[in-house]
């Protein structure tokens, strides 16, 4: 008898072959997903601090970045003549950075001209001032010598050059460029004595399709005919606060031959002398910094501030914070700024270790704080050994009301009752306990606590809410029970607000019917912030939101919002101008720290508070997270410059981060299941045409 050999059809052994194929695809597959990790496979050993940020930035360019996106990147990239010390507060602390000796200062006559006025009907520009001549004073910088450049192809061979005066000097200079808005140029303008005439020659030129000469000289701008690492600027008057200016990267060195190179390109291609510089951009994705070897030599700090006793933390050495005194700076290799534009995206980032720090918002209030109150994590969150702190600003959230407005606006004694009851009416206390997570302070004036010349014991006459008196003030106005007697009906103040995304339109909600208790009503109008903008610099309001935060920490910085002066498109939104605030705050600018300067602010305090142009809302704080391997966490509520200080464990991040991103096989063996259920017909065939060739085979032997 015949053996019995089963042979497969040629179909049969094909439809076998691409079953195994595919059950082995789908498993290789589903194991190779099983990694969320965002980053390059390369990047996970490397010191990198992982950072988000909203958005691009506007640009690189520290001549005009005025926004806090920018700021955030490129201070670390651009740094200047003073830097603030990273631990010290309360006082904030200024101290050298590029600077090789504090600058020297010199009383001065000057002699300048004012310049030419623009007619408000015709636009046409009036003849310059007569020549005057004022007490002003000129500061000398001197820097420290063998400060170079980043590397970059803009410079001979690719080296970057060493830095002098010149370069401080030309980055000045370009605060005048007609095709800039350079952050310091109206102050620039209104203090050195030739800065306007050398802005206006060079926009002639521009305009009429010149080039932009820099090598004109500048009055009151000179560098030293000896030293090549010193430069003077002269004021017309005493301006102290020119050591913050210095301080900011309006006012950091630039290198011409990257403005002649890159144009308008360098928005996107900074060249600096920074702790880093830009090794990569890609838009709406990320940017990435690495630690710059031409970089002048700094060292942690080796002291620190005591504990801030509200918060009550711990003294700096007591956190941690002092571990790394007198290390080399960046303590990290890399910085990398992650563009996530969805709250939600980079709270899950978070959770899973691939972001080292974030801020507690609506989003992730519940699962970060829970039931436990804003002072204490969840329970989920201490378990991952995440930290939190508390983290203040330099700023005031406020409304403005139009000055120039027929009903709000005007400074009779019915046009301040008006305002004085709307700003009785709005509770701080509600608004940061419902909108802002429990976190803030009611704002009594416009001075937050950590500003030069704030007043802790100062209390607002028309910020403690009380209804009742309100209303008293609101009839006096010629509104009573908030009936305007021209139309018979309630008064309608107009809001116009940024408020546009949903958590946002909350904050709407609490104060408009906040001020309609009062009996008037209020028409909420949500635009984009852009739109806003506009609005406040052509008067379009009668009420909006006027929020500010400062650039350096002096009252001056937050009073010259009400300058009659710096009236829009300058500064003050509100068209606020009394003459008597404008006198004192003349008198206010030049003058130092002391008694005197206390006084003034005092008067100008009381006056602002009676007039009521802005309604003090509250100064924010932020809650941090911060992961277990993030060390020297610190907020700065001025500087930008922080990233060089911080550094990461690498070891306890990557064994974290595997702990809390175990791979899930499961899914591999539900999707195989359901592949074999899928294919069981499949099965069904190859076996039926397997036995029918077994059988013929069987029937050939008989």
């Amino acid at each position: 008898m015949a053996s019995c050999k089963i042979v497969l059809s040629k179909t049969a052994r094909k439809c076998k072959k691409t079953f195994c194929l595919a059950i082995a695809a789908i498993s290789l597959f589903s194991l190779s997903g099983c990694s969320n990790n965002p980053y390059p496979e390369e990047d996970v050993e490397k010191p990198t601090l992982q950072v988000a940020i909203l958005d691009d930035p506007k640009t690189l360019d520290p001549t005009t970045a005025a926004d806090s996106v920018s700021s955030n990147v490129i201070d670390v990239i651009f740094p200047s003549f003073y830097k603030y010390h990273y631990l010290k507060r309360k006082p904030l602390v200024l101290e050298l950075g590029l600077g090789a000796e504090p600058p020297k200062r010199t009383d001065v006559n000057v002699v300048f001209a004012e310049p030419p006025k623009i007619d408000a009907k015709s636009k046409e520009e009036g003849p310059p001032g007569e020549p005057k001549t004022s007490k002003g004073e000129t500061w000398t910088f001197k820097i420290k010598k063998g400060l170079r450049f980043q590397d970059d192809p803009c410079f001979p061979g690719g080296r970057g050059r060493e830095i002098t005066a010149d370069d401080f000097i030309f980055s000045l200079k370009r605060q005048a460029d007609p095709r800039l808005e350079g952050g310091l140029s109206e102050i620039l303008a209104d203090l050195v004595p030739g800065f306007w005439q050398f802005s206006a020659k060079n926009k002639k030129i521009y305009e009429s399709g010149g080039k932009v000469d820099y090598g004109v000289p500048i009055t009151g701008i000179e560098r030293d005919p000896v030293d090549p690492y010193s430069f003077s600027i002269t004021f017309r008057h005493k301006y102290p606060q020119i050591e913050f200016q210095m301080a900011r990267h309006f006012t950091s060195p630039l290198p011409h031959e990257a403005i002649e190179k890159y144009g308008a390109e360098f928005a996107r291609h900074p060249v600096g002398c920074g702790a880093f510089y830009l090794e990569e951009y890609r838009p709406r994705s990320r940017i990435v910094l690495r630690a710059n070897p031409n970089r002048m030599p700094e060292y942690y700090p080796s002291e620190g501030s005591p504990g801030d006793v509200k918060l009550g933390l711990l003294s700096d050495e007591e956190l941690g914070l002092l571990e790394d005194k007198g290390k080399l700076l960046p303590l990290v290799e890399r910085v990398q700024f992650n563009i996530i534009r969805e709250s939600i995206t980079a709270w899950n980032f978070f959770l899973q270790g691939y972001l080292d720090s974030s801020a507690v918002t609506q989003t992730n209030f519940e699962q970060a704080i829970g039931a436990s109150g804003a002072g204490k994590l969840s329970e989920e969150m201490s378990g991952k050994g995440i930290k939190m702190t508390h983290s203040p600003r330099m700023n005031i959230l406020q409304f403005g009301f139009n000055m120039t407005d027929e009903q709000v606006g005007g400074y009779t004694e019915k046009h301040r009752k008006l305002r004085q009851a709307i700003t009785l009416s709005v509770d701080s206390q509600e608004f940061i306990d419902l909108a802002a997570l429990g976190v803030g302070t009611p704002a009594q004036t416009m001075l937050p606590p950590s500003v030069i010349g704030y007043d802790p014991s100062y209390r607002n006459p028309y910020r403690k809410p009380d209804i009742a008196k309100a209303k008293t003030l609101l009839a006096e106005a010629g509104y009573p029970n908030g009936i305007d007697p021209k139309t018979g009906k309630k008064f309608v103040l107009v809001w116009e607000n940024a408020n546009v995304t949903p958590s946002a339109r909350q904050m709407t909600g609490i104060i408009k019917k906040q001020i309609e208790r009062l009996g008037i009503s209020v028409d909420t109008r949500s635009v984009p912030f852009s739109v806003i903008t506009t609005h406040i610099r052509q008067g379009l309001f009668q009420f909006t939101d006027m929020h500010w935060t400062a650039d350096y920490p002096d009252s001056e910085n937050f009073y010259f919002l009400l300058n009659g002066p710096d009236v829009r498109p300058g500064q003050n939104g509100t068209a606020y101008d009394n003459p008597e605030f404008n006198r004192l705050f003349a008198l206010l600018r030049p003058m130092s720290e002391g008694e005197e300067r206390q006084k003034i602010l005092t008067k100008l305090r009381d006056i602002a508070v009676e007039d009521c142009p802005q309604v003090y809302l509250s100064h924010a704080e932020d809650l941090i997270l911060m992961q277990s391997w993030t060390k020297n966490y610190k907020p700065h509520p001025v500087s930008n410059e922080v990233y060089k200080y911080r550094r990461v464990d690498g070891s306890l991040r990557k064994k974290l981060r595997e702990s809390w991103n175990q791979p899930l096989y499961w899914p591999v063996l539900v999707a195989i299941g359901i592949f074999v259920l899928i294919n069981i017909p499949t099965l069904g065939v190859i076996r039926r045409r397997s036995s029918r060739k077994i059988r013929r085979i069987k029937e050939e032997t008989r």
